[in-house]
């Protein structure tokens, strides 16, 4: 497997699995920053909440990458509202992963990564979307099994 991470971190736990995965894959890393940083925790939420009740297009400012090389992508981002990051969707629609295997693996509280994933279904469509890794404070896979699936 030749793969790829495309992450956004807002508090570093995101980040941390994300470099956990890199060094257990020997994965290439990239950073997926949004357009505006978001601010503390009750400011983003705030500001999340606003921009998906008046749908504002958010956009990152992270060069989309080269991926020919990699036939695998994994993608990491924290669980706002159910949903992936809106500018981590739009990047990852901007990306070409036609014919990849897209690993999905999110970081939440409560929330579940399965309410994000017919998202990345769509922005992902000529993708195979496999092997979610939900990794939440009320419920964290087993991440050994997981890894040992997607190696």
């Amino acid at each position: 497997m030749k793969g790829m991470i495309l992450y956004y971190s807002k508090s570093g736990t995101t980040e941390k699995l994300a470099k956990r995965i890199q060094q257990d894959l020997a994965c290439d890393i990239l950073k997926i920053e949004p357009e505006d940083p978001y601010g503390n925790y009750f400011s983003s939420l705030a500001r999340v909440g606003k921009e998906l009740k008046n749908k504002v297009p958010v956009h990152s400012v992270t060069e989309v990458p080269d991926l020919s090389g990699y036939d695998t992508v994994l993608v990491g981002y924290p669980i706002w509202y159910l949903e992936a990051p809106a500018f981590v969707t739009d990047f990852i629609s901007r990306c070409n992963l036609a014919g990849k295997t897209v690993i999905p693996f999110a970081t939440c509280g409560l929330a579940n990564i399965s309410s994000t994933l017919d998202t990345l279904k769509r922005v992902c469509p000529k993708s195979e979307v496999v092997h979610p890794l939900n990794w939440g404070i009320a419920k964290k896979d087993d991440y050994e099994e997981w890894i040992r699936a997607i190696r």
